[in-house]
């Protein structure tokens, strides 16, 4: 994704992908906000956005495949969990690192 809209979190495009189509679509967007028009996110469609599933974000942080969160919990908060983490495998070759060449 090549745009940030305030509080969406993270997104990914899977409609056209070209630099003029995303352009374009963004153009549309913040024209309509500028100028007060009702939706101004439906310029947005053509972009086919969508957020991320918490198992994306979580493979993205490199968690293993069968590492799950707790059912009860909302995924609001599962994304907050994943935002506040650090990525396994870079975390886990620090620490290889550090234990085994001092």
């Amino acid at each position: 994704y090549t745009h940030y809209i305030q509080g969406t979190g993270s997104v990914l495009q899977t409609g056209d992908g070209s630099k003029e189509a995303t352009d374009s679509a963004y153009q549309l967007y913040f024209q309509a906000v500028e100028g007060g028009l009702p939706s101004p996110e439906t310029a947005l469609i053509p972009l086919e956005l969508r957020f991320f599933t918490p198992r994306e974000v979580a493979n993205l942080m490199c968690f293993p495949p069968d590492f799950k969160f707790p059912s009860d919990l909302a995924d609001k908060h599962v994304y907050k969990l994943l935002g506040n983490s650090v990525n396994v495998l870079v975390i886990s070759n620090i620490l290889r690192h550090l234990l085994l060449d001092y």
